[in-house]
């Protein structure tokens, strides 16, 4: 991994995604900056021009050359200032829309990386460190490319109109650069290693920040009496991002103090052989005033793109290598155009999540046929979601195959299911949308076709009544942004709808009816086998009476599978089945 997440990778990947997405912008942005450095550079020879036709006045010369003199210079400056502002107005746009373009990339990255990885605490601070980290990508880049294109044109001019001079004045200038070309290398190391101890702290702080303000958590929060225990979590973790990003910038800022007196040495120079080559009539008096008058500039310059310009690219490079970094991460491997997915086969099945102790399902072994509705149930813990999103191809075993009309789902390319399968999760999302986006989310690549939304909305049992639904499907939920808000039971209602609307011949329904009664869940669940009778559907329940619709039960227990049949042949067994059955019962005798 290492090797992939240096400078000079991290600025060939950027290139690549600013040629390939904004080459028109990229390339005009870089013609302005060449002219603009170039522009500043050349003012040393304006200046140079006025001085030497001042000095020829003195000596019987013209008044008007140097009246000629002075004009174009103002014409120059002017033609600078103008120039500089529009390579400021490029750079600043370019920049917006490369950060977007860099974002759209790491938001395609994430679509191909397996989601078990989701389950592990490093990727997470991987994905806070590379969010962060893709503002930092683009400024890296964008202060890389203005130093390239300054160094080229405006130090390019000036070393070469030096060096005609005397050779010795460009290998002062020269002098001046060595000593922030390390305190730029020292910079780089410190902020790297304090954003790498910083990222589980500023996450941890923004989660607790988030347990204060956000609306699903404030009611909790208040009831509990819990901002001032939230409060002084994010409080402690701050802190600790606080006191590392002082350590590091005390440490960055003793460096620049020494390194700042080192390179005075070749500014001091610069001068003092300047004075020497006058006093020798080395060089002539427009000469040395051209130079000296620049030296300034030269110093201002060097102090911007050294203490500015590089001190903010070795600040925040070890944070754009970690964007570059999740860009590498390795992704799904399988190529193979998605099945009809309307079988199921596990053959010895086990998987383990990251940094697990154990297996969460092991040595599974069972076919789903094609048509066929199978429930699943067991206790808290017993491997139930994970069945699911084994079956759904979400997950890749650890050990086993699992297969979707005998194929591999190692072997599958990743989110291409469309048309294949579909599910309804237990924590389903509640997109502040209105009621027909919430739905389309099933099939967003299938243009929106009202007739099917009010269809499908009436197969969830979900009615749009006047009071809930001022407009229809066309009603926003979500009281943020003036819109309305639906009891758990509708929200629930909409998970379904969404899950019948994406085109399938396989759907697993994850325990979405946790906030309904179980009278209202049993219709849920009838309607739904009735809906499904030409489908292959998994329905994950905790309640065991509405698992008596199945074609077949399978009980799960610590991942294993104990015991399956129909709900009467598993009652006879008076097994693991028969006994939460019977506890459950007691609740409703």
């Amino acid at each position: 991994m290492k090797k992939n997440t240096g400078y000079f990778t991290l600025m060939g990947t950027i290139l690549r995604i600013a040629v390939k997405k904004l080459p028109a912008a990229f390339l005009l942005m870089t013609a302005c900056q060449l002219a603009a450095g170039l522009l500043q550079g050349s003012g040393v020879w304006f200046k140079q021009q006025l001085f030497d036709r001042a000095e020829q006045m003195t000596n019987g010369g013209a008044f008007s050359a140097v009246l000629a003199a002075a004009l174009f210079l103002c014409l120059f400056l002017i033609a600078q200032l103008g120039m500089n502002a529009v390579s400021t107005v490029l750079g600043n746009s370019f920049s917006l829309r490369l950060e977007q373009a860099a974002g759209d990339a790491l938001n395609q990255k994430a679509a191909k990386i397996a989601p078990v990885t989701y389950e592990d605490n490093r990727f997470l601070d991987q994905i806070e460190k590379a969010g962060r980290g893709t503002e930092a990508a683009v400024q890296v880049f964008q202060l890389s490319l203005s130093l390239v294109l300054t160094m080229v044109s405006y130090f390019g001019f000036m070393g070469r109109y030096l060096y005609t001079i005397r050779p010795m004045l460009t290998g002062m200038l020269l002098l001046s650069f060595v000593p922030y070309f390390f305190g730029a290398v020292v910079r780089y190391q410190v902020h790297k290693t304090m954003e790498n101890h910083a990222a589980p702290f500023r996450r941890r702080g923004d989660y607790y920040g988030s347990c204060l303000t956000d609306r699903e958590y404030a009611k909790e929060t208040r009831m509990l009496g819990g901002y001032g225990y939230f409060f002084q979590k994010m409080k402690e973790n701050l802190e600790m991002v606080r006191n590392l990003d002082w350590k590091t910038t005390r440490k960055s800022e003793l460096v620049d103090i020494l390194l700042r007196f080192l390179s005075m040495a070749g500014y001091v120079g610069t001068i003092v052989l300047l004075f020497y080559y006058l006093m020798t009539g080395k060089v002539g008096i427009g000469v040395f005033a051209a130079v000296a008058s620049s030296l300034d500039g030269m110093s201002d310059t060097l102090e911007r793109l050294f203490n500015f310009k590089v001190g903010d690219i070795t600040r925040r490079l070890g944070l754009a290598e970690n964007y570059l970094a999740f860009l590498h991460l390795p992704e799904c491997e399988g190529s193979n155009p998605f099945p009809e997915a309307k079988t199921v086969e596990l053959r010895n099945v086990s998987f383990a999540y990251p940094n697990a102790a154990k297996n969460a399902v092991s040595g599974l072994s069972l076919t789903i046929r094609d048509g066929e509705t199978v429930a699943v149930v067991g206790s808290n813990g017993a491997g139930k979601s994970t069945f699911t999103r084994l079956v759904l191809g979400i997950y890749r075993p650890t050990e086993g195959a699992v297969l979707l009309d005998g194929v591999d789902t190692r072997e599958l390319q990743a989110g291409a299911s469309a048309g294949k399968c579909s599910a309804v999760f237990q924590k389903f999302q509640k997109y502040k949308m209105t009621v027909s986006d919430n739905v389309i989310l099933g099939n967003p690549a299938e243009e929106a076709q009202d007739d099917r939304i009010q269809e499908t909305l009436v197969k969830a049992d979900l009615r749009l009544d006047d009071r809930s639904f001022p407009q229809g499907a066309y009603t926003l939920l979500s009281r943020e942004f003036g819109g309305t808000d639906l009891s758990g039971g509708q929200w629930q209602r909409l998970a379904i709808a969404r899950g019948l609307y994406r085109r399938h011949n396989l759907i697993v329904l994850d325990e979405p009816t946790s906030a309904i009664d179980p009278l209202e869940e049993t219709r849920v669940y009838e309607k739904f086998a009735e809906l499904s009778r030409d489908k292959t559907a998994v329905i994950i329940t905790h309640r065991l009476g509405s698992a008596k619709i199945a074609d077949r039960i399978l009980v799960l227990d610590e991942g294993r599978l104990v015991e399956e049949g129909t709900h009467d042949e598993l009652m006879k067994m008076q097994g693991h089945y028969y006994e939460m059955y019977q506890a459950q019962a007691k609740w409703y005798a």
